[in-house]
């Protein structure tokens, strides 16, 4: 989250196609990927008022104001080639719904698996498109999802540092539980696009799950991103 404008060499005015067959393999992928990651973040911001820092919570903003440009970008670039936005999908109700309840630690928890997923699926899109403004919106989007990570990971420390083993043990299970599950749904609904991106299941499953690990590694590790405030825009 260090720029606000990195999006802004990218003009939608440019020169660049789409094949009909690229569109037809991309299209309601994309669409719902859009969709989610237009949040208000309302919910997000409430629960970060609980860590009364004004910091943090300057630092949310951002984060929200990031995703919603990423939505905005995916927006512009599906006007381009014809692509209705959509106004909802179940499983973007179902994961709005989880990010909802159980306090600012499940919101976060959610949104790490969500762009640990994201992670896997922008790498699949940026090479299964031959679109350069596509490829371009993935790249920035890739890395805007890295610094995501350590974001959320860097909070999560927090949490997992004042609780008992016990309670740390059964939350990584639960969460393991909803990062395969929501990996095989992801997997159900984006397969061709993961697929024309180089991905069979093994592969796309090993590699959200190595993420997963990684920053579950992060998360137990006392170093603290957030502390050296490396993510505050300037």
């Amino acid at each position: 989250m260090q720029n606000q404008n990195h999006f802004a060499e990218i003009n939608f005015e440019d020169h660049d196609q789409l094949s009909a067959e690229e569109r037809a393999v991309i299209s309601s992928s994309l669409q719902q990927f859009q969709k989610g990651e237009s949040s208000e973040g309302r919910h997000l911001y409430a629960f970060a008022k609980e860590f009364s820092d004004p910091e943090y919570l300057e630092c949310i903003k951002l984060f929200i104001r990031e995703e919603q440009q990423h939505a905005a970008v995916l927006a512009s670039f599906m006007k381009k080639f014809q692509i209705p936005l959509i106004k909802g999908h179940w499983v973007d109700h179902v994961f709005r719904w989880l990010r909802k309840t159980g306090g600012i630690q499940n919101t976060l928890n959610i949104l790490l698996i969500a762009e640990i997923i994201a992670k896997v699926y922008y790498r699949a899109l940026h090479h299964a498109t031959e679109s350069v403004l596509l490829k371009r919106i993935c790249l920035q989007i890739l890395s805007d999802e890295e610094e995501h990570i350590r974001f959320q990971c860097d909070m999560l420390k927090i949490f997992h540092s004042r609780q008992s083993r016990l309670t740390n043990l059964i939350n990584r299970n639960f969460q393991l539980f909803l990062m395969t599950g929501t990996a095989l749904i992801v997997w159900c609904y984006h397969r061709r696009v993961l697929k024309q991106g180089g991905y069979y299941f093994g592969k796309y499953f090993l590699e959200s799950l190595l993420i997963f690990f990684e920053a579950e590694k992060d998360i137990k590790s006392r170093k603290s991103f957030f502390k050296k405030r490396k993510m505050i825009a300037t």
